[in-house]
């Protein structure tokens, strides 16, 4: 089946083919994928996914990818970005309480979020100051650092479902936990409302500060990467475990284990998928054969 000419009468929507997912990204690594489709509404979102699912065409949604691994070759996938179809306007209204109610699309960056609460006296989103990542995105992974998670806020979600109905999930509605916001199976969100506090900006402003410079100080930002690889097994540092496994820095091709935190593998400027793969699997082989500890992963590896 030729998608392109399956798709090309959706109006309103930004197609590409064989588009290079190295360039959305954050490890800067993947090969050309089949379609790539920006909707420019979430009425185009809506028109664009009938003809994908009555046709039953294989398709992932794409948040800012920081936290996937795409393959090298060409993918037979459709990929589709909501940077356009739900960045609409920040809204933030007084609750009856004296908090702030604040609404924002699933393709608003995270970081615009935060420094729209930076500019209006909004607390509440300050623990995920330097996250590469999408609001929708956020969403789905339950983003959080040791200073709090994206659920610690959330009132509610606008999802679109398998049948392409629009529904609200209430935050007590969900099960959230480390790495998954128990968004249901093939449910795309929409957006997302959150419940936060009035605050003065010169202390949003200081805690958000507070936040960077302690990532600058434990993580390798100066390269691409796609964060953390793997969950924290039972409340151990996974990233302890893979440097007293003797493999901080270890690396194969242009990927390597940082010598900053060892459960960031980097990108040195030319790594591969394959050499990230073979890599992260050196890893899990080391450690368990050092400690007995099966590490799992918490990057997602598209296939």
């Amino acid at each position: 089946m030729n998608i392109s000419s399956a798709l090309s009468s959706v109006p309103d929507v930004e197609f590409r083919l064989d588009e290079p997912l190295a360039r959305h990204t954050t490890f800067r690594v993947g090969g050309p994928v089949r379609l790539f489709a920006r909707p420019r509404s979430e009425k185009a979102l809506f028109a664009l996914l009938e003809p994908i699912r009555e046709l039953d065409i294989p398709f992932i949604v794409l948040g800012a990818g920081s936290n996937v691994l795409a393959p090298d070759g060409p993918w037979e996938m459709s990929v589709i970005q909501l940077h356009l179809a739900c960045n609409g306007l920040l809204r933030s209204e007084q609750g009856a309480d004296g908090q702030k109610v604040l609404y924002a699309g699933a393709g608003t960056k995270l970081q615009k979020l935060i420094l729209y609460c930076m500019e209006n006296g909004i607390e509440g989103l300050e623990s995920l100051a330097g996250i590469p990542a999408t609001v929708g995105g956020a969403i789905v992974m339950n983003a959080s650092t040791s200073f709090g998670a994206i659920s610690d806020s959330l009132v509610y979600a606008d999802l679109l479902d398998a049948d392409g109905q629009r529904r609200s999930i209430r935050r007590d509605q969900l099960t959230p936990g480390y790495r998954t916001m128990g968004i249901p199976e093939s449910s795309i969100v929409l957006g997302a409302c959150f419940k936060l506090r009035p605050r003065s900006n010169g202390m949003v402003k200081a805690r958000v500060e507070q936040i960077l410079k302690n990532r600058r100080r434990t993580q390798p930002l100066r390269f691409h990467s796609a964060g953390s690889i793997f969950k924290n097994p039972g409340g151990r540092s996974a990233g302890y475990l893979i440097e007293k496994a003797g493999l901080k820095g270890y690396r194969i091709g242009d990927a390597q284990v940082s010598r900053k935190h060892a459960n960031w593998i980097v990108n040195r400027g030319d790594a591969l998928a394959r050499d990230i793969i073979e890599l992260i699997e050196k890893i899990e082989n080391e450690v368990y054969g050092t400690f007995g500890v099966r590490l799992e992963r918490e990057i997602r590896i598209l296939e």
